[in-house]
């Protein structure tokens, strides 16, 4: 009886980390690494929740020109009403019924929380909330480093599509990548040529931000997974899947951003930014087609161990 227990106790533990029944391949590594990624998602939901709320509901918490003003309203109504929950389901599922899609999309928000709220902490002007903002964008960055360094890589990568269809997606991510690269690029070698800045509603300093996270940041993501899928790796099916959950939001939060711009008259800026509307629909099909795949076969297993 004693042995059953102990037993059952293991086999227990190996589910609730993720394991298919015989199967010790997990898709989470439970320690005090996984523990902290948690709590730290848990303070980085907390943060979105209440920076977004004001943002919205005082007037004047931002102290910023019109255009910025619309931008940073829009970004809080995406995060309040779409990212917040996601994060809230993706990491409730992933404590009690731990899926691939649950996890990945878990990494893609906090990935969004790093990208978004560098924006908030270095690009906006000093305000109330300004601590709100930092805080944000540094616990982003340590629970997605955390939870990066707690992934059953092999285990996820089980439960995402292969096939042609995953083909589509790596090409996809790539070019969308190197699409950044080229755009900003191009734009920078001509400033360095002629002194020609891009003609745009936002000055110069915010350009600079833009390009500098786009292409320090956001390129390679969509380069590394993008190629890494192609070549079949796991860490590629993690990283596309979660990348394109990420761009998703963000790309929602540029076509609600215009849409505010268009309310305040600035601009040609319009709630119908069919770049917006078509790079949420392309990555967010991206993200489903990649997590709603049948599971791969010929996926090693391996035991878990606690890190």
């Amino acid at each position: 009886m004693g042995a059953q227990r102990v037993a059952g106790g293991v086999e227990d533990r190996t589910r609730s980390a993720g394991a298919a029944p015989g199967d010790r391949v997990a898709l989470l590594h439970e320690g005090p690494r996984l523990t902290a990624a948690r709590v730290l998602s848990l303070v980085v939901l907390g943060l979105m929740l209440v920076q977004s709320l004001l943002g919205l509901r005082v007037p004047g918490l931002y102290p910023e020109q019109p255009w910025a003003i619309a931008a940073l309203r829009g970004n809080d109504l995406v995060t309040l009403l779409v990212v917040v929950p996601a994060l809230a389901i993706s990491l409730y599922r992933s404590t009690t019924r731990v899926s691939s899609a649950s996890v990945t999309v878990w990494l893609g928000l906090l990935f969004y929380g790093v990208y978004n709220y560098a924006y908030y902490a270095f690009g906006a002007a000093f305000s109330d909330v300004f601590l709100l903002h930092v805080a944000a964008f540094s616990l982003s960055t340590y629970a997605l480093v955390l939870l990066g360094s707690s992934l059953g890589v092999d285990a996820l990568a089980a439960g995402i599509r292969t096939g042609p269809a995953a083909r589509v997606v790596a090409a996809f991510t790539t070019l969308l990548g190197a699409g950044l690269v080229v755009a900003w690029g191009t734009f920078s070698v001509r400033f360095a040529v002629t002194g020609l800045l891009p003609d745009d509603v936002m000055p110069p300093q915010a350009v600079h931000l833009v390009y500098a996270l786009d292409l320090g940041v956001l390129a390679p993501a969509f380069l590394v997974s993008g190629v890494l899928l192609w070549l079949r790796r796991p860490w590629g099916a993690v990283l596309a899947a979660a990348a394109n959950v990420s761009a998703a939001a963000y790309l929602l939060v540029l076509e609600v951003g215009s849409g505010f711009q268009s309310d305040a008259g600035i601009g040609s800026a319009t709630w119908a930014s069919v770049p917006a509307i078509g790079g949420t629909v392309l990555c967010l099909l991206a993200a489903v087609t990649l997590l709603t795949g049948r599971t791969r076969a010929g996926v090693p297993s391996a035991p878990s161990r606690p890190r």
